[in-house]
């Protein structure tokens, strides 16, 4: 049978408060650390929206100039078939004056 420890004098009194006292500073520790570590993950969250902000602006700006430079590619296309529109309307007009003229109008 198991012996029982005198309150007032027991041999394992000092050995329990010790580890008490350790635990307690365990505990402290462990606060600290959660609240570093949970810090440190708002932080990182802030970082990768703000990461994620200037991936959407980067991406934006890309598909501005992508869209600038088929505009681009396509102007001088535009130019030469509105020459070719106007070149013709030219000899449709200068034929439609000869027969006119042939005509004596």
């Amino acid at each position: 049978m198991a012996e029982v420890c005198d309150p007032k004098n027991c041999l394992c009194k000092e050995r329990v408060e010790q580890l008490d006292k350790d635990l307690e500073k365990y505990i402290e520790r462990s606060r600290e650390t959660h609240k570093d570590m949970y810090d440190r993950l708002r932080k990182l969250e802030a970082s990768d929206k703000a990461r994620d902000e200037q991936y959407e602006t980067i991406t934006n700006k890309l598909d501005e100039l992508i869209d600038w430079k088929h505009r681009e590619l396509e102007r001088p296309q535009k130019r030469w078939n509105d020459m070719i529109d106007k070149v013709i309307w030219a000899v449709l007009a200068a034929i439609i004056a000869f027969f006119l003229g042939r005509v004596g109008l």
